[in-house]
């Protein structure tokens, strides 16, 4: 690793950490031995599971005595695709890593940069377990022993309100231009130890020794499962948190307007309606939050977490993968009305994905001996045979002719129509069935009808609802928790297409390439096009937000074909004050 002189780090009054007077911590246990060696390391990564997720950046700063005297920094392709919320965070996206080596080819280098000093890090349990388990990955161990700052500053400053990096960069005057970049963020958690090691020679602790024990010291009178710090370091406002066990497996995955505070409410056991999140609350040993920009911003990056961990504690979106469909092979020429849970060919017809698979199996089973559709799923060949259904009357028996080609394609569009609810002239007729059932005192008839006819209802009204937020094409300003902006989502086709923070700052022709970008870019999906499952319970999430936010929000509609039309709407309402109108939101509507 070549010595390294530029970017130095500095305080706000311009002070390099070289030359600044420290104390004799950088020196070992023995006396006169020769100055104690740091690597202070940052990362950033592909998510918050050392397990799951990969790095996409290393940093690695060596100080010796006091002063920086080299530098390590290598950008990482992970191999994955880096999340949207990773890319708004640190500014790294896919294309940043095209062509840059795998840790497997520069974990030598990195090894090198770390040698065998102690491995500093603020949070250094994340940074620690990321670089094990991507040495372990390729047959190598890390025996590095841990410093953490974070830890360190709250045994050493009791009384500060959060931990987070860039609170005691603040408190120390430390400036740092590159904040959620590697080398950035590694040569400023440098200074803060250079200053945490003064404080704690004030106490007497004069050994790397004494550092270890200093941070496995307890705070307060209870010793918690996580510690203070870690919690003191999570956001104060909206955001999103992973509860982590000690072998980095997220437990529960949660939002919240306070994340520090419920985060606390959590390891209290006060989560009497969530059992499984209580069973578990002695296994979460480290938690990391993601601050957001709005309560829209965490229910979708909360939904998606969910579905990459799979979290044990969370019950509801733990997983997509058991949405079904109903499906119709539009290349059979006698088609079937089912239930399926494979992904969508290009001939095939889809509705939904639904989120009640027992609800949906009960209407298509109901749905196809009302219309008469075939149940068997052998190909229909000449000399075929009849089965019982045909004289039970609950087919139209397609198999030996008893209906044509066209007739049963009737049949099933009919279906389709009423799945769509196009068609509702069929929910009039079992209506009128199930009221003459009970006129003639057969109620146990007319109630299974009367369920048969809600569940039908519920399939209809949840793919009328996903095809009408799927026809959505809008920008929604809404409330920020920044000062003075405003949040700026883009919506294509009902999904959540990206996010922009808007300030007085932000200019017309900016709004206008980001409209563009977004709205005529070729990945856009059509028109029609199939619901993709993971994708079902954002648009829920969207819908159901939509409609309580409906007095704060500023609602714009975007016409894919000409986006730049919509952009001085969308800068108008940016610019203008958050006064809702009379209970009803601001809506514009491009020309």
């Amino acid at each position: 690793m070549a010595r390294q002189t530029q970017l130095p780090i500095a305080l706000a009054d311009g002070t390099a950490l070289d030359g600044l007077p420290h104390s004799q911590l950088w020196t070992s246990e023995a006396g006169g031995a020769p100055p104690l060696a740091f690597a202070v390391v940052d990362l950033e990564t592909t998510g918050a599971s050392a397990i799951y997720d990969r790095i996409v950046e290393v940093a690695v700063v060596r100080v010796e005595g006091g002063e920086i005297v080299d530098r390590y920094e290598q950008l990482v392709d992970p191999k994955v695709a880096i999340p949207p919320f990773i890319t708004r965070l640190t500014g790294i996206d896919g294309r940043m890593l095209r062509g840059k080596p795998t840790f497997g080819e520069i974990a030598g280098n990195v090894r090198a940069a770390l040698g065998d000093v102690p491995l500093v890090a603020h949070n250094a349990s994340f940074d620690e377990a990321f670089l094990r388990h991507a040495f372990a990955r390729i047959g190598q161990k890390l025996t590095n022993p841990k410093l953490c700052t974070l830890r360190l500053a709250r045994r050493l400053l009791p009384r500060l309100p959060t931990y987070r990096l860039d609170a005691l960069t603040t408190y120390f005057g430390i400036r740092n231009r590159k904040r959620h970049r590697a080398l950035g963020d590694a040569e400023a958690t440098a200074l803060v130890l250079a200053r945490l090691l003064d404080l704690a020679a004030e106490r007497g602790i004069e050994t790397f020794e004494g550092l270890l024990a200093l941070q496995g010291s307890p705070v307060g009178k209870k010793p918690r499962t996580v510690d203070e710090s870690v919690i003191q370091a999570l956001p104060a406002g909206h955001g999103v948190y992973l509860l982590k066990d000690a072998n980095g497996h997220v437990l529960y995955v949660g939002k919240s307007i306070h994340v520090r505070q419920r985060v606390r409410d959590h390891l209290r056991g006060g989560s009497p309606d969530q059992p499984r999140l209580q069973r578990r609350v002695k296994q979460i040993v480290d938690v990391e939050g993601i601050a957001t920009g709005s309560e829209l911003e965490a229910l979708f990056l909360e939904s998606r977490l969910i579905k990459r961990y799979l979290p044990e504690a969370n019950l509801l979106q733990r997983n997509d993968r058991d949405y079904p469909f109903i499906r119709v092979d539009a290349a059979d020429p006698f088609p079937r009305l089912e239930t399926t849970r494979q992904p969508p060919s290009d001939h095939d017809l889809l509705l939904g994905p639904f989120r009640r698979s027992g609800t949906v199996s009960a209407t298509v089973d109901f749905l196809t001996e009302e219309l008469r559709l075939r149940q068997c799923s052998d190909p229909i060949k000449p000399g075929m045979s009849a089965c019982a259904l045909l004289d039970m009357g609950k087919c139209l028996g397609p198999c030996v002719g008893s209906v044509d080609r066209d007739g049963y394609r009737a049949a099933v569009d009919r279906a389709v129509a009423v799945l769509e609810g196009r068609d509702e002239t069929l929910i009039a007729e079992l209506t009128e069935r199930r009221d003459a059932l009970a006129e003639d005192l057969r109620f146990e008839d007319a109630a299974w009808l009367r369920d048969r006819i809600r569940a039908l209802e519920h399939v209809i009204a949840v793919q009328r609802r996903l095809r009408s937020v799927a026809s959505r094409n809008l920008a929604i300003v809404a409330p920020s928790v920044e000062p003075h902006a405003r949040e700026l989502f883009w919506i294509r086709r009902g999904q959540l297409a990206g996010q922009t923070r808007l300030t007085r700052q932000t200019r017309l022709v900016t709004i206008e390439r980001a409209l563009v970008g977004t709205f005529a870019s070729d990945d856009a999906p059509s028109e029609g096009s199939p619901i993709a499952r993971e994708k079902v319970d954002e648009m829920h999430l969207l819908d159901t937000w939509l409609q309580r936010n409906d007095d704060h929000l500023t609602v714009i509609q975007v016409d894919p074909a000409a986006p730049a039309s919509s952009a001085e709407a969308i800068l108008s309402a940016a610019r203008s004050p958050l006064t809702p109108a009379a209970g009803a939101s601001r809506r514009a509507r491009a020309s």
